[in-house]
């Protein structure tokens, strides 16, 4: 079993190999996303909707009943995804 990070989002829908997500922070594309169990359950294909509200699409690895949170395991992201900085610097300007 794998050391979870945090938690990165809840599911809100599931369709054939897909899976929709409300982003608690922003995920980068292609990062893996895990169960509460530990278990992946796929990558992040797409990121969509409010800057200040995101969701995720993640294409799932196998056909599996997922619910709940969704997690990342530890490491390098910090939750600004590929923008880094620069997105958070817009997130803060529009917040003012």
């Amino acid at each position: 079993m794998i050391e979870l990070a945090s938690k990165i989002g809840k599911v809100i829908a599931i369709r054939g190999n897909m899976l929709i997500a409300k982003s608690f922070r922003v995920p980068e594309i292609g990062e893996e996303i895990y169960d509460s169990n530990g278990n992946i359950v796929g990558r992040v294909i797409n990121i969509f909707g409010p800057v200040n509200s995101p969701y995720f699409r993640v294409k799932l690895l196998r056909g599996k009943d997922v619910k709940g949170y969704l997690f990342t395991k530890g490491g390098k992201n910090d939750g600004r995804g590929k923008e880094g900085k620069k997105g958070q610097k817009e997130l803060d300007r529009r917040n003012r």
